[in-house]
């Protein structure tokens, strides 16, 4: 969760840890400049450097989905995932729903290329039947959450045109404003978004929101992270625990709470196999 850190999200959800990252959001890049330390940032530079913030060689993660319209009514859901560098150009990513029964083993493989189309698989256990997820399918939604699986993809900055449009506080952290467009047609036709904006920390570089507008040009999603602190006693990087994605034109909302996040890990090879999609 290209949480349009592409998650952004932000750390953003394989549905769980492409939205973790998510922070999995479309990063902006140009002329405009911030400062670091003294030192001025293109937008472009702010945007690599939130990529590499929320990086890590692998995660394993368990969180909680909870999907609510507006009638604040609410369906949970829990799931687990797992994903790894494999190298500077590919990640890859897997997450299984837990619960409840209705949804339980529904699993999603992603191979996230930076140079070429990810390649994704779904498997539906009531159907027994695993399914490819094309490119012209990426505006479509993840199992009735408000996350397409192209919020779920890592950050672009290759398609993706950045500039930094000021800063401003985000519940009380100074962060920068950065706006994204699409910078060849092929994105343009491919993307949901006509633009979106983030704001990133200006010292931990972690996405706080994002602000993401449809083909229309109106602003059509909100994205926000919260209980941001570190993973564990031992481990002082710092990850949000708490994203949520409110749908305006649907008034339906998604929020996603981590309880387990670990970074680093040793993880099995075939979880990342299309073989385990069915185990």
């Amino acid at each position: 969760m290209r949480s349009h850190i592409r998650a952004h999200s932000p750390g953003a959800v394989c549905a769980t840890t492409a939205l973790t990252a998510l922070l999995i959001l479309a990063w902006p890049g140009a002329d405009a400049r911030g400062q670091v330390g003294g030192k001025e940032l293109t937008a472009k530079e702010i945007a690599t450097r939130a990529d590499r913030a929320r990086r890590s060689s692998s995660e394993h993660n368990v969180m909680t989905m909870v999907l609510e319209n507006h009638r604040g009514q609410q369906r949970v859901r829990t799931l687990e995932g797992w994903s790894r560098e494999v190298s500077e150009e590919e990640d890859q990513r897997f997450s299984r729903f837990l619960e409840p029964s209705d949804v339980r083993d529904t699993t999603l493989l992603t191979y996230d290329y930076v140079h070429k189309d990810d390649s994704i698989w779904l498997y539906l256990p009531a159907l027994k039947k695993v399914k490819r997820i094309l490119s012209s399918n990426k505006k479509d939604y993840f199992m009735g959450s408000d996350f397409t699986y192209e919020d779920m993809e890592n950050a672009d900055l290759i398609n993706w045109d950045f500039t930094l449009k000021g800063k401003e506080k985000v519940d009380g952290v100074d962060c920068y404003i950065v706006e994204a467009v699409p910078n060849n047609p092929g994105e343009a036709k491919e993307t949901a978004y006509s633009k979106t904006v983030s704001w990133v920390g200006t010292q931990d570089f972690l996405a706080r929101r994002a602000d993401y507008y449809d083909k229309k040009g109106r602003l059509a999603k909100k994205f926000k992270t919260d209980d941001i602190h570190a993973t564990s006693g031992g481990d002082r990087r710092l990850r949000a625990h708490k994203i949520t994605m409110e749908n305006l034109i649907t008034r339906h909302k998604t929020i996603l709470t981590f309880h387990t996040l670990e970074l680093d890990i040793k993880v099995n090879d075939e979880i990342f196999s299309q073989r385990s999609l069915r185990q």
